[in-house]
This record gives C-alpha cells, sequence and structure tokens, in this order.
C-alpha cells in the first residue's frame, strides 16, 4: 500500500517507518517544514495523492506555543482528514493517548480527544490507537523515569501510588502496523496498554532493577499541594516534561484492558516486568 505517515522521525515515527518499509510497504514522511499540521495548507493535497492510508503519529506534550495542542491534536488533522475523504483515501490510523476526552481537564487529553471524535466522525475508516505511557529508552518520559530509578532517594508525589500500566513500544510499533494494513483489524478506538497495571513507585522499582541496581531507594512522599507547586515552577522550563498538566494526568491514573491489542498483535502485551531494552 501506499502510506502517508505524519510524524516519521518520532520517537514512534521513525521505528514505524522502518516496520512499515520493511513489510513491503511504500512509505512517504513529509518532515514538518513540508506538512505543519499547525498551519493548514491548500498544497497539503499533493501528499494524498494515491494514497491509501494515512498514518497520523505527529504529537507533543505541552502546549508550546500557546494553541499548539490543540492545532496539531484536533484542527490540522480535521482539516487534513477532510481532504484525505475528498481524495478517496480509505483509511486513518491516530496515534492517540489513553484517556482522551473532549472534556478531560488537561489541554493534552481534551485536545487528542476533540481530534479522535472529529476523525470517527471524518467519514473515513479511522482507527484510534490509545496507548498508556509507552516505554522505550530512547522515550523521553521513559529516560526521566530511567535516571529517576537509579537515584537513591525519590522524592513522589503522594509516595508514588499512582496507578500505571506502561506499553512497550515495539507492541505499540506492532499494533500500529495492524491497523494500517490489515483488513480485519477493528475501526474504533483501541486501547494500548501493557498486561500489567502497577503503582508508579513499583514501576519504578522495576526500571531500577533492569539497570541492574539491586538496592532499594527510599521514597519521600510528596504532598498533593507541594507536588503541584513544584509542576509550577517546573513548566517554566521550555523543555520540561513536568507540568501541572503531566501532574493530573498522572494523578488520575493510566491503566486499561489489555485485551483488544492483545486480540490486534495475537498475542498477549508485555508486561512491565517483561521489558529488557536499557541504556
Amino acid at each position: 500500500m501506499k502510506i502517508l505517515l505524519l510524524g516519521g522521525s518520532g520517537f514512534i515515527g521513525r521505528p514505524l517507518r522502518q516496520r512499515l518499509e520493511r513489510d513491503g510497504h511504500h512509505v512517504s514522511a513529509p518532515s514538518r517544514r513540508q506538512l505543519d499540521l499547525r498551519q493548514p495548507r491548500a498544497d497539503w493535497r499533493h501528499w494524498l495523492e494515491n494514497v491509501d492510508v494515512v498514518v497520523n503519529a505527529a504529537g507533543q506534550l505541552l502546549d508550546q506555543p500557546a494553541g499548539a495542542l490543540e492545532a496539531i491534536h484536533h484542527l490540522g488533522p480535521l482539516q487534513l482528514a477532510s481532504m484525505a475523504y475528498q481524495a478517496d483515501v480509505r483509511r486513518w490510523v491516530q496515534l492517540s493517548a489513553l484517556g482522551a476526552d473532549p472534556q478531560a481537564d488537561t489541554l493534552f487529553l481534551a485536545g487528542k480527544g476533540r481530534g479522535d471524535a472529529a476523525l470517527l466522525a471524518s467519514g473515513l475508516e479511522a482507527r484510534i490507537a490509545r496507548p498508556s505511557l509507552i516505554y522505550g529508552p530512547q522515550g523521553a518520559s521513559s529516560r526521566l523515569l530511567l535516571q529517576l530509578a537509579r537515584l537513591p532517594l525519590w522524592l513522589l508525589p503522594d509516595g508514588g501510588s499512582q496507578w500505571v500500566q506502561p506499553v512497550a513500544r515495539d507492541d505499540v510499533i506492532d499494533g500500529l502496523a495492524r491497523l494500517a494494513a490489515a483488513n480485519e483489524a477493528p475501526e474504533g478506538v483501541v486501547d494500548f496498554v501493557g498486561s500489567e497495571a502497577l503503582t508508579l513507585a513499583d514501576y519504578l522499582r522495576q526500571l531500577r532493577q533492569l539497570q541492574g541496581l539491586s538496592s532499594p531507594a527510599y521514597i519521600l512522599n510528596l504532598p498533593s499541594q507541594a507536588s503541584r507547586a513544584l509542576a509550577t515552577l517546573a513548566e517554566r522550563w521550555p523543555t520540561s516534561l513536568i507540568s501541572r498538566d503531566t501532574l493530573a494526568m498522572l494523578n488520575r491514573g493510566s491503566c486499561g484492558d489489555p485485551a483488544a491489542l492483545g486480540a490486534l498483535l495475537q498475542r498477549a502485551p508485555l508486561a512491565s516486568g517483561q521489558f529488557r531494552e536499557a541504556p
């Protein structure tokens, strides 16, 4: 098939492109300069010529500059999806996020939710992957957690009692490739979660062991009010992954039913205790 891949140079997009090309598909992957979802243009149409599937793996976590999240996750994809429908593209695969909801209380999840809703109403065959926390050493959030896990002392919001259900990047790549190419894959929303739910503190313990550290770390409980104050300070740094929104997403939890991803992969997704790749 001919596949248009957005976000093809990112943490998910780069290995996904390699996988799709290895499977024999022709993949075009414009750079952000060539196709910037923040700036809709009529000449996007030429990217859609003879395309069978659009795979959108573009996205960002922080709203920098202001309005970027709504443009990248909702308004830009909506404009391109309208062009895709007119160009007779038959399928759109979207990399969204677990908990995406137009009414969510964070800009990231609300924008993702509005984008998902627009695609489901677009007339295209929409297949939407909603991953939980994605594990892969090259990912920014994974690097942060791996670094934290190595420390002898962890200062964690509410003692790290939040529930997470990490999913391996390779399982995400495999699932997206199947959503793109397999005719029998389901339309609509599929949660991409690993086979095991655990607390943030327990996940950090697993990451610590993964890096060959057997000694336990000490946990200091950071109360909610103090966590929010520190997050407010941290978001002043342009590249910080810590903000009031990311803290709110952590506190809401990131868990789901792995059955749908298991059916798509035709095997159980990895549990976090089975992760083996580390720096």
